[in-house]
């Protein structure tokens, strides 16, 4: 069984050495060698997601994904922020489909190697706690998942995906508009895993996965759209992790203070922030309605009073506001 007409445009074999070789590797569960994904599962589909300091919009994302699949698999990860609470507040609203999980001195891919075990379905989403997904029409979940259900069911499939990217607030972006393509779908099997790889968690597949890429967006991702503090801590979060990774102890927050106030200056961390901010949003172009369609309607409702705005005069970038942060899940209980 293939991918049908209505789909091959929104998806596409990953280009790449051994890609070949993979898709033929693809077919040996036809032969007894690997057993099919159904030995192992039934089919349906896990979201895991893990946040550290996303109080910004791990709720806005939990609420896009959490009825659009069968279950969702959910840590915090040490966060001093309220990200912890907040999950615990949409875990409990859906007890049904999320199982929560607290973490803090583990490695990131230690964490998501036991989110990934604890899943129960067929189909895996690594979905990250600042990604909102369109919930109905073109470039939607309902759409991403019926392309799911029309790949073999007898084989394993690796996909990468990119998303529309936002930048500083909801109405801007850097000029490339999309994330980079990573492997943010895949089958489950007892041999695939997250590995550490150049300072990031990375997914070791196996070469009976036949890679695939999607073409079109079916998540927005709040890139940058965040406190200035939680952009610094992004900014230095690889050289964070790979020296955690070399046994060192000390604290996100600590690692960011130290480096942040040497790189940026100002007589406090919240000054060194904004200084970053500013420079990193000068090149930012407006939103493109007509590059990347209508917003997600979750995220749509944060436009009317954005928690985040940046502030240009001739062109040129010389403030960035922030205001309440939104919440949508408050919004609906006190309606």
């Amino acid at each position: 069984m293939g991918i049908d007409m209505d789909h091959k445009k929104a998806v596409m074999q990953q280009p790449g050495r051994g890609a070949k070789l993979r898709r033929l590797l693809s077919y040996t569960s036809y032969f007894g060698i690997i057993p099919p994904p159904s030995v192992f599962r039934p089919y349906g589909v896990s979201a895991i997601m893990v946040g550290k300091n996303e109080e910004d919009w791990v709720e806005t994302s939990l609420l896009s994904i959490v009825n659009q699949v069968d279950e969702v698999v959910l840590a915090d990860h040490g966060s001093d922020d309220s990200t912890s609470e907040i999950m615990d507040r949409v875990a409990n609203r859906f007890p049904q489909k999320i199982r929560r999980w607290q973490f803090t001195e583990e490695s990131f891919p230690q964490v998501l190697n036991t989110l990934l075990a604890e899943t129960r379905y067929q189909w895996v989403v690594r979905f990250h706690a600042d990604f909102i997904a369109r919930r109905s029409g073109r470039s939607s979940i309902p759409e991403l998942l019926g392309i799911l259900r029309t790949l073999d069911p007898n084989r394993y499939f690796s996909i990468s995906h990119s998303g529309v990217a936002l930048d500083g607030d909801l109405e801007h972006q850097y000029p490339a508009r999309r994330d980079q393509f990573e492997p943010i779908i895949f089958r489950w099997s007892p041999w695939i895993r997250f590995e550490i790889r150049d300072r990031w968690e990375s997914l070791a597949i196996p070469r009976f996965y036949q890679k695939l890429r999607l073409l079109d967006p079916y998540y927005f991702h709040m890139r940058s759209v965040k406190s200035n503090l939680r952009l610094l801590q992004k900014l230095y979060w690889s050289h964070w992790f790979d020296a955690r990774n070399k046994g060192s102890r000390i604290s996100l927050k600590e690692f960011v203070r130290e480096h942040g106030l040497k790189d940026f200056g100002g007589d406090s961390i919240e000054e060194a922030a904004r200084k970053f901010a500013l420079l990193e949003f000068q090149g930012c172009i407006p939103y493109s309605r007509e590059a990347c369609g209508d917003y997600p309607d979750l995220l749509a409702q944060a436009l009317v009073n954005p928690p985040f705005r940046l502030v240009f005069q001739d062109g040129r970038l010389i403030d960035r506001v922030a205001g309440p942060r939104y919440r949508p899940l408050i919004a609906q209980e006190a309606q």
